[in-house]
């Protein structure tokens, strides 16, 4: 009986190890762009690190796509905005990454069907660290940002 409660003991151990590893990444704000089912389609957000160390995303994946790839839009030596694929992305301690158009971000090829807006992709992201991490996708605009909490304005008559 002692054997198995060590054996209990060290599984809840490395789940709790897991679960506090992958807890590090967040994922706000994911959206997609609409695209015919023979037309690319691109995916941003940003990548939250709340850990104390560096993580990096490796790649990513979607059911909604024959392929899945890092990008990262460069001014090349005659000033055009060119598009290249990028092996990883390299998240620092306690910060974020944004993925945008122009910038960092995810390019969905092969699609198998047509996204439209109000259509959902899901994404999957796999970091160094925290492993496979889920996100759903709406398809369409970005959303908006969030406003910072203002103090309401009173104005009084005496």
């Amino acid at each position: 009986m002692r054997s198995w409660s060590a054996v209990l003991l060290c599984v809840g151990i490395i789940v709790g190890a897991s679960w506090a590893v992958q807890a590090s990444v967040q994922l706000k704000g994911f959206w997609a762009r609409p695209a015919g089912k023979a037309i690319p389609s691109a995916a941003y957000g940003v990548i939250v690190n709340t850990g104390a160390k560096a993580d990096t995303l490796l790649e990513a994946a979607s059911p909604q796509a024959g392929r899945v790839e890092l990008h990262e839009t460069v001014r090349d030596m005659t000033g055009r905005m060119q598009m290249r694929k990028v092996r990883q992305i390299v998240v620092p301690a306690q910060d974020s990454i944004v993925l945008r158009p122009g910038g960092l971000h995810i390019m969905l090829y092969d699609l198998t069907q047509a996204l439209r807006p109000g259509d959902t992709v899901q994404l999957r992201l796999r970091f160094a660290q925290a492993g496979w991490q889920q996100v759903a996708c709406p398809v369409g605009r970005p959303p908006r940002p969030e406003r910072p909490l203002q103090k309401e304005r009173h104005e009084h008559q005496h």
